[in-house]
């Protein structure tokens, strides 16, 4: 059996949909050896196989970041000249002229492959495989809330309603988002299955001593800050964390800064008026480029680990979060309810009172230091397995093809 998919992504930072595709076909390889993968990766196609993902691997372990190996030179540098398209007048249309490139090459040369079935990782494939294709809706977030994203973004997934009508079976990450599948396009929920993602195994405790030399670089001290992590866009709802810390005394925010760390993002964020003071006292300290090892000291070393987004499809930072044993609150009826299965504090996404509440209670009940609590929380995040969700999807390969 030969799976084709998008491999491009997996030339760059290796987070949200790549990571999950890495550690997705990484765990199908290992668990199916007579399966095989070609990945479309800029212009042309490659075999994927176990010497690949070592090679991917080893990258990761090498410079601490997730990003491709050294033998993509080439698609490095076509990421750089898109890249570079952004910062042109006119970047929109080069870059538009960029993605039919692509999209042209691919259509041109997937028929050569002879492909089984194809993947689609990015929710829809550049242009018609020839073959089934199993489509990974993660979330409907451009359908439920197109204001918070960037219009191209939006116009690209304008057709998957269409798209997913043909689909033999349909992949996604949760049970939130397989309901939602079901509600926004009217596709069948018994064709729908969840396989979710799964923290690292990086993501684990060290122990205070250790996590403690590490937050010194953020002059940090270890379980004294609140945490927020993902990509600063609207529908994280950083606004609605800042507005609840704020609330707390001049006391307590001195003790207990509130860190953003994640990705610069698009759109208004809408931050309070006060945020420009609170990070000038140092209350609010907004933290970029944070590669996993370090992230994973900032989730261990958090008192709490805020998730008040709007709308998930899944929610990394939460089972991270757990992973290393570090309590979370976030935002209930989201698909982060999943995750957490009770032992995180579930607050109304936009209910600044209740983040409050949350946060006085977590300053005052030191729950990140409570060993029977922390080993639970722990647990929960090992419920969640790379191999066994990528033992769901060869799985649904078989389905497909039988």
């Amino acid at each position: 059996m030969l799976v084709g998919f998008e491999s491009s992504i997996l030339n760059r930072s290796m987070t949200g949909v790549a990571n999950y595709t890495f550690n997705i076909v990484r765990g199908a390889i290992e668990l199916q050896l007579d399966l095989g993968f070609a990945g479309f990766r800029d212009f042309d196609w490659h075999k994927f196989d176990l010497t690949a993902v070592e090679g991917i691997t080893q990258f990761q372990r090498k410079h601490g970041d997730t990003g491709a190996t050294s033998a993509v030179s080439v698609a490095r540098l076509m990421g750089r000249l898109r890249d570079g398209f952004a910062g042109l007048p006119g970047s929109r249309s080069a870059a538009g002229v960029y993605r039919d490139m692509r999209r042209g090459r691919f259509a041109s040369t997937v028929g050569k492959q002879s492909l089984d079935l194809f993947h689609a990782f990015n929710f829809r494939p550049l242009a018609d495989p020839g073959v089934p294709t199993l489509p990974v809706i993660y979330d409907l977030s451009t359908f439920r809330h197109p204001q918070f994203h960037p219009r191209d973004r939006v116009e690209w997934l304008e057709p998957l309603r269409e798209f997913v009508a043909r689909a033999p079976l349909v992949h996604t990450i949760s049970e939130f988002s397989r309901r939602e599948i079901t509600d926004v396009f009217g596709y069948p929920f018994a064709q729908i299955f969840v396989a979710p993602p799964a923290a690292s195994s990086l993501f684990a405790p060290l122990g205070k001593d250790r996590t403690q030399l590490a937050l010194n670089e953020f002059d940090l001290k270890y379980g004294e800050f609140f945490l927020v992590v993902g990509t600063h866009e609207p529908r994280k709802n950083i606004r609605t964390a800042i507005l609840a810390y704020e609330r707390l005394s001049q006391v307590a925010r001195a003790r207990c800064p509130l860190v953003l760390a994640g990705g610069k993002g698009w759109g208004n964020l809408d931050l309070p008026a006060q945020t420009e003071s609170l990070i000038r006292d140092g209350s609010i300290r907004f933290v970029h480029g944070v590669a996993d090892p370090q992230l994973r000291d900032l989730y261990e070393g958090a008192r709490l680990l805020l998730a008040p987004s709007l709308y998930e499809g899944f929610g990394m930072p939460v089972v991270e979060a757990l992973a290393c044993g570090t309590p979370v609150a976030h935002s209930a009826d989201t698909s982060m309810d999943e995750i957490s299965g009770g032992l995180g504090k579930r607050v109304a996404a936009l209910d600044v009172d209740g983040w409050t509440r949350v946060l006085k209670d977590a300053l005052e009940n030191d729950d990140q230091a409570d060993l029977a609590r922390r080993e639970a929380r722990i647990a929960r995040a090992r419920q969640f397995d790379w191999r066994h969700s990528a033992g769901l999807v060869t799985d649904a390969y078989r389905r497909i093809l039988k």
